[in-house]
């Protein structure tokens, strides 16, 4: 998968949950999902930073790594590409989405 802007999605257990960081360009954390199961529904609490659009993508990525992998996930979330046009961000958007549907599938694997 082509990755030009050296997107990197880590992972990381504390007991039975688990902590996704995703970061690219210059590093730092744009926002924070966390996603957790009560009485079988996700629930999802999000904080993003001023000046910052990471948001909404954390919250996908937490909702669909809680309710695929029935646990608790945080998502801190950081990409910043200088003068990043609608393009760039697209192409960033769809790497990330792919790429969490592989950590998953090897998530699932364990």
């Amino acid at each position: 998968m082509e990755n030009p802007y050296q997107i990197q999605i880590r992972h990381d257990f504390m007991g039975d949950d688990l902590v996704i960081l995703v970061t690219g360009g210059v590093a730092h954390i744009g926002a924070v999902a966390t996603a957790y199961i009560d009485n079988d529904q996700v629930h999802v609490e999000v904080t993003e930073l001023p000046h910052h659009k990471e948001g909404e993508l954390a919250k996908e990525f937490a909702e669909l790594l809680a309710r695929s992998l029935h646990r608790s996930v945080s998502v801190l979330m950081g990409i910043h590409i200088d003068n990043a046009t609608k393009k760039d961000i697209q192409q960033i958007v769809d790497y990330v989405q792919k790429a969490i549907k592989e950590t998953i599938k090897e998530l699932k694997k364990r």
